[in-house]
C-alpha cells in the first residue's frame, strides 16, 4: 500500500478519487430529487426556511454542479477545461464533497454516508482580517482559521457586490439626498422592491424575484459570516450572468458593459421622477454613466 497515495484520498487531494466520490454521492442525492418542485427549486435554494422544498433544492443544485465536473461533455469543461488546473479542480471537489456531508449532518443523516466529513460553517474575523491585512501580497502566507478555502467562501460578497454595483449602472446613479438636501441611504433592496412593482422603466435580462432572493441571501453571509453550501454561490454565478454577458455557442461571451436597459420611450427624467416620488427624495442620474464613471461634457 503506498501510503502517501491512501493519504491524498483521504485528504481529499486525489482529484479522480473526489471524482469517483461525486459520482457516488449524487446517486444519493438524486433519491431525494421530485420533478414536481422543478420550476421552484431555484427560489427554494436561497430560503432561509430549512424544509423539504428547501432541502430538495439543496440536491438538485448539489447534482448541477457535480454534473459539471464529471460530465467531459459539460458546457462547464467544454468552457473551462483549457483553463482549469488539476489544483482548481480538487478545491472544487472537496469544497462539494465536504459540503454535501455538511448537509448530511444537518438533514439528520439522510444519506447514510459512510465517511463524514466534519468543517465548520462560517468565516471567522481574523480569517477576514488578514486577508485584508495582507491583500497586497503576491504570495500570501495565511494560516487557515477554519477548513475552509477563503477565497472560495467569500464568493458570495462578491456577488453581493457585483449586483449593487450592477444595478446602480443600469439606472445611471450618481446619487440620492433628502429632500432639501443631506445624503438618504436607500438599499438594493428597496430598488429590487421597487423594480419588481414598476416593471414599465427597466428591461432586466434575469428574474428579479431571483435576484431579490439572491441580494438577501448573500446579505445575510455579509453580515453574519455563515457560509453557504458552495453550490449555492455557484449557481447564483450562473443566475446573475446575464447582467453581465451574453453566452452563446458561436461567438462565446459578449460584454454588456455599458449596456442601456431603459425600456423604449423610458427616459432617465422618466425613472427619476419615477424614483423620487416613490423614495421621497432627490435621486441624480447622470445622463451618461459607465461602470461606475460618469461622462460629463
Amino acid at each position: 500500500m503506498d501510503i502517501s497515495e491512501e493519504l491524498a484520498k483521504i485528504a481529499m487531494r486525489n482529484l479522480e478519487h473526489n471524482k469517483s466520490d461525486l459520482i457516488g454521492l449524487k446517486v444519493k442525492l438524486d433519491n431525494y430529487l421530485n420533478d414536481k418542485n422543478a420550476g421552484l427549486y431555484l427560489s427554494h435554494l436561497y430560503s432561509g426556511d430549512i424544509n423539504e422544498d428547501w432541502f430538495e433544492a439543496q440536491c438538485k443544485s448539489a447534482c448541477n454542479q457535480i454534473e459539471k465536473i464529471v460530465d467531459s461533455k459539460s458546457k462547464f469543461n467544454e468552457f473551462y477545461k483549457n483553463n482549469l488546473t488539476e489544483n482548481d479542480l480538487v478545491l472544487l471537489t472537496r469544497e462539494l464533497i465536504s459540503d454535501i456531508s455538511l448537509l448530511n449532518q444537518i438533514s439528520g443523516g439522510r444519506f447514510a454516508l459512510d465517511c463524514q466529513v466534519s468543517r465548520d460553517n462560517y468565516l471567522s474575523s481574523h480569517q477576514f482580517f488578514l486577508h485584508a491585512k495582507f491583500s497586497y501580497f503576491t504570495h500570501k502566507n495565511i494560516p487557515e482559521t477554519t477548513c475552509r478555502s477563503f477565497n472560495f467562501s467569500t464568493m458570495p460578497t462578491l456577488i453581493r457586490q457585483s449586483i449593487e454595483v450592477k444595478l446602480k449602472n443600469m439606472i445611471r446613479l450618481e446619487k440620492v439626498e433628502k429632500i432639501g438636501g443631506g445624503f438618504k441611504f436607500v438599499p438594493i433592496s428597496s430598488l429590487l422592491d421597487f423594480f419588481a412593482n414598476n416593471t414599465d422603466l427597466i428591461e432586466f435580462p434575469v428574474c428579479l424575484n431571483l435576484l431579490k432572493a439572491i441580494n438577501e441571501w448573500t446579505n445575510s453571509f455579509v453580515h453574519t459570516g455563515v457560509v453557504p453550501f458552495c453550490w449555492q454561490s455557484l449557481e447564483a454565478v450562473d443566475l446573475i450572468e446575464d447582467l453581465f454577458s451574453i453566452k452563446d455557442d458561436a461567438s462565446g461571451s459578449l460584454s454588456l458593459h455599458g449596456f442601456s436597459y431603459f425600456k423604449p420611450n423610458v427616459t432617465i427624467s422618466d425613472l427619476q421622477l419615477a424614483l423620487n416620488n416613490h423614495f421621497k427624495a432627490e435621486f441624480t442620474l447622470s445622463e451618461m454613466r459607465v461602470e461606475g464613471c460618469v461622462i460629463r461634457s
